[in-house]
């Protein structure tokens, strides 16, 4: 890759299927290790922006006895660390494949080619240490399809791992894969995703029945021939989408890596890329943690646990304790969040399913349904009851949801849990204007009032700002309760900790402000076949899948500073980042230049999250 001095850059990033431009201002290219505001030893005693293997404990399949035969990568947000791609996906010279090789596939956030280290990683799973031979192929949603994906493949030097590439969903009138014959060369042609639902769990479980309709090498080559009798613990998907692991079909991969997603504050000089990814993006762990995954997969079996982070603030060194912590409710409190259809659970307080007109809950399942989990020996609640009753020792507990059916229904809900003893407030962003959006207890006994959510924007990062810049606004009680006014006394955002199972809650990007949460804690989500319900997606719950959650999160209320944020101040990453690998200027319209040559790139980003699916019971 040859080297030169900063260059400008702009790229127009074009969200694909969308129609939605996004544009970005002026960017610079530049190359030197990134120096770090915290030392790099403490950030890796944390999880952080780590990739993460697992193997699903339920099926008996998945054992010692079941290798890994067929490693399945994503492309977008995996492979690379964000997409972008001109316009005929086509790379006329050097410079242009220069500059897409830096800007898809270099990190400018750990020391090194992230390019040559994924070629061993690749090198190293494909031609195992045991002497075992695994396939190696993509499965993307690349909306430019499968050619596309070859052609930045190759401007990587990555194509040579992998014998397949396929594209979802199926597409008529272009070539929807593609397989390297024995002499190396790519060929088109079309796998039958045209008879398979448009999830990956659902195509993998059907390469497994017809693995000679995915590789067409299979009759001629002795180096597939394990890939005739194929099952899914057979299989590890690499991907940066969770909903990608489960189908709501019931098709499950039964091995898989997620990468992490992030927002990155200046990837070059993007000032804001979202929904980034890329395995060893942040961290060569990723590498080794993949490598050692293939080989013993069994003994990585499924957790899903909370991450605890503490961004860098002004004087982050003085370590400022925690004061206030505060909880999302659905999905964070919650499993999955089921409400009655009695309308006077949204209007009373103390509303009980005794009374209502529809006897379609009682308290006992309500309870059960919301709050206590299937799949952790004991009570949930009462492991909750103890977690609010610990922390509310030093620190004031408080509510802010954003669920539709208002503040009166999730006061009842955790009243009927008897989860309730321990917080001052609850706060509500969903209410309609004009109502009460906001429920205290004082004098033993809730008050409904209206917050001063209507004058913020509405996103919790910009809510907790404006709470800790105005307490009294948000807590009624501060003038008679003095327990409570010591606790909140000289309140600032970096004493607030922010309870979550939603990525996006904790830094509003669109706002002018930009606001951020210091201090957060991301509660694991997931799908699952839950209850008498079928497959739920998106659900989470803090400690509904490990009891871990409660001692790590007393943990980080405690010492926050002991989960630091991998991020760097601007000032520091303006003073080394990774050179362009061209000597390329722009022009002031938003295109670089080279002598002649405009070269512009387009961002091709994955689908978004889908919503999650209504919360009933069957049969209900």
């Amino acid at each position: 890759m040859g080297q030169a001095s900063s260059i400008k850059e702009t790229f127009h990033g074009w969200i694909c299927g969308s129609g939605i431009e996004e544009s970005v201002s002026t960017r610079r290219l530049v190359s030197a290790a990134p120096s770090r505001s915290r030392p790099m030893e403490r950030a890796s005693l944390r999880a952080t922006f780590r990739l993460r293997c697992a193997e699903r404990i339920s099926p008996s399949e998945v054992s010692k006895d079941c290798p890994v035969k067929l490693v399945v990568f994503d492309f977008d947000e995996t492979l690379t660390l964000a997409t972008f791609m001109t316009g005929n996906c086509e790379y006329a010279d050097d410079e242009e494949k220069d500059i897409a090789r830096v800007i898809n596939f270099e990190s400018p956030w750990v020391e090194g080619s992230r390019i040559a280290k994924l070629q061993h990683m690749l090198a190293s799973i494909k031609e195992g240490a045991d002497g075992r031979h695994r396939t190696l192929t993509v499965l993307t949603n690349n909306g430019k399809g499968v050619q596309a994906v070859i052609n930045m493949l190759k401007i990587a030097g990555l194509d040579t791992y992998f014998s397949a590439v396929w594209t979802m969903p199926w597409r008529q009138y272009m070539p929807n894969g593609a397989y390297k014959d024995q002499s190396g060369q790519w060929k088109l042609f079309d796998p039958p995703s045209d008879k398979v639902r448009n999830h990956k769990a659902d195509v993998l479980s059907h390469v497994t029945k017809n693995p000679e309709a995915w590789f067409p090498q299979i009759g001629s080559e002795a180096a597939f021939k394990d890939l005739a009798s194929l099952s899914m613990g057979n299989i590890v998907l690499v991907d940066d989408q969770r909903a990608n692991f489960q189908s709501q079909y019931g098709a499950s991969v039964l091995r898989y890596c997620k990468v992490a997603r992030y927002d990155a504050d200046l990837y070059y000089d993007m000032r804001m890329v979202k929904n980034m990814g890329g395995i060893g993006a942040h961290h060569d762990a990723d590498y080794d943690t993949l490598k050692r995954f293939v080989e013993d997969p069994w003994m990585c079996k499924e957790t899903m646990q909370v991450r605890c982070q503490e961004r860098d603030f002004a004087d982050f060194q003085r370590h400022p304790p925690v004061k206030l912590v505060v909880f999302d409710f659905d999905e964070t409190l919650t499993l999955a969040t089921f409400m009655p259809r009695s309308k006077a659970i949204t209007t009373k307080v103390g509303w009980n399913p005794t009374e209502a007109e529809f006897k379609d809950w009682s308290q006992e399942d309500l309870v059960k349904y919301n709050f206590e989990s299937p799949w952790v020996d004991g009570s949930r609640v009462q492991k909750l009851r103890a977690l609010f009753e610990e922390i509310a020792k030093e620190n004031t507990l408080a509510i802010l949801t954003q669920n539709r059916s208002g503040v009166v229904a999730v006061l009842n809900l955790l009243a009927l849990a008897n989860l309730l003893e321990h917080f001052s407030t609850i706060w509500c962003m969903s209410a309609p204007q004009g109502d009460c959006d906001g429920a205290f207890w004082e004098n033993g006994r809730w008050h409904l009032f209206r917050t001063p959510c209507n004058e913020v924007h509405q996103h919790k990062a910009d809510v907790l700002t404006h709470v800790a810049g105005h307490p009294q606004r948000w807590f009624p009680q501060l003038t008679s309760d003095s327990t409570l006014a010591a606790k909140l006394k000289d309140l600032r955002l970096e004493h607030v900790v922010l309870v979550d199972d939603e990525r996006a809650n904790f830094r509003n990007d669109s706002s002018i402000s930009a606001a951020k949460v210091l201090r957060y804690c991301k509660v694991s989500r997931y799908d699952e076949t839950y209850r008498d319900c079928g497959l739920l997606d998106q659900m989470g719950g803090l400690g509904a899948r490990s009891d871990h959650d409660y001692e790590e999160l007393k943990s980080f209320v405690k010492q926050p500073w002991e989960y630091p944020y991998p991020n760097r101040d601007e000032e520091e990453r303006n003073m080394g980042k990774k050179k362009s690998p061209s000597n390329v200027s722009f022009s002031h319209d938003g295109q670089a230049e080279s002598g002649h040559a405009r070269i512009e790139l387009h961002r091709i980003e994955d689908s978004a999250e889908p919503e999650k699916a209504p919360r009933q019971r069957i049969g209900f």
